[in-house]
């Protein structure tokens, strides 16, 4: 499958869902090596809690491939990525699926492809301060997908190797813990489900980030993206999907 073809498999407006920012050390599928047993252990306690989501209706203009520069307007502060796995609905779910029927279904009916996150870190603690959550700060850079979906009975069998570099420097290398996971795409379909929550074809659904895989995450160690007048390079490697590669850059002053 050729990165061009990604944004031609999807049905528009997509309806997105991805887990709260608050949330991501309850749904992340992974976690990223050099973490201690005490962060472990606590990050397995918040996954005991119930997940927590916000949806998205993307058009075809918010979705970008593998390989293009995407620009990020100056009035942008604190643009951040987020390495995570995008699980595509290819039929639609039904009601009170327990987490082995959502497994059943997936098997047949989901895809899956590695997915930036693009995140606005300023308008997002804005809103988290007004009890607004993640919507607005998540809408605006659109979302990054590719560069070609997998079937995701072969991904599901697999503790697939994920490297995380920009300009060349490796800032995250883990894998995936797709065995051992607690809110793994079953569980957050069969949640969602209990609702109930019908999904319809062409659905997206994010895990959530893998820890340490933004820049949010680390403490000020890495300034953000683009910042000032660079040009970044982020690569997000996942074994048996590929490498999804994309330059960003800010906007010129003429460019708005």
């Amino acid at each position: 499958m050729t990165t061009a073809s990604i944004k031609d498999q999807l049905t528009y407006p997509v309806r997105f869902l991805d887990g709260v920012s608050d949330a991501r050390h309850i749904i992340g599928m992974g976690r990223s090596l050099g973490r201690s047993d005490e962060e472990i252990h606590k990050g397995l306690e918040l996954r005991k809690v119930r997940w927590a989501y916000y949806a998205l209706a993307l058009g075809r203009h918010e979705i970008h491939d593998s390989g293009e520069t995407l620009f990020i307007p100056r009035t942008v502060q604190r643009p951040d990525y987020e390495f995570e796995i995008a699980l595509l609905l290819d039929r639609a779910t039904k009601a009170g699926w327990t987490e082995e029927e959502a497994e059943d279904f997936l098997q047949e009916y989901g895809r899956v492809t590695i997915l930036n996150d693009l995140s606005c870190r300023c308008l997002q603690a804005e809103d988290n301060l007004l009890g607004l959550g993640p919507a607005r700060s998540k809408s605006i850079l659109g979302k990054v997908l590719g560069p070609r979906f997998l079937p995701y009975a072969e991904f599901a069998k697999r503790n697939s190797h994920i490297v995380l570099r920009v300009n060349g420097e490796v800032r995250l290398e883990a894998q995936a813990c797709t065995d051992s996971t607690l809110w793994t795409f079953p569980k957050i379909s069969s949640y969602l489900s209990q609702q109930p929550l019908i999904l319809e074809a062409g659905t997206l659904i994010g895990s959530g980030t893998f820890g340490g895989g933004s820049i949010a995450e680390t403490s000020g160690k890495y300034p953000w993206l683009a910042d000032g007048n660079t040009v970044d390079v982020v690569e997000m490697e996942v074994e048996g999907i590929g490498v999804l590669k994309n330059r960003f850059t800010r906007k010129s002053e003429e460019d708005g």
